[in-house]
């Protein structure tokens, strides 16, 4: 990375930084998905992260909405 130049330094490390997501914003978005009704990115975040349904009713997704997503959390 020494040859590389500043402005390709800083958008590689902003690139990298933003592909970094925790599990406490996966709770968070997947809330988002799902009051935006944007179920299939929702679900593929639940699985992704292996999310309990007692996680997501803490984070406040409503009763109906973790019943209605079934199978997808564990």
């Amino acid at each position: 990375m020494e040859t590389m130049g500043k402005a390709k330094k800083r958008i590689l490390h902003k690139s990298n930084s933003s592909l970094f997501m925790t599990r406490e914003t996966a709770v968070s978005k997947v809330f988002n998905m799902l009051s935006n009704n944007s179920r299939m990115e929702a679900d593929n975040l639940i699985t992704l992260f292996g999310l309990t349904a007692e996680e997501l009713s803490e984070a406040g997704v409503p009763y109906e909405d973790l019943i209605s997503l079934g199978q997808t959390i564990a």
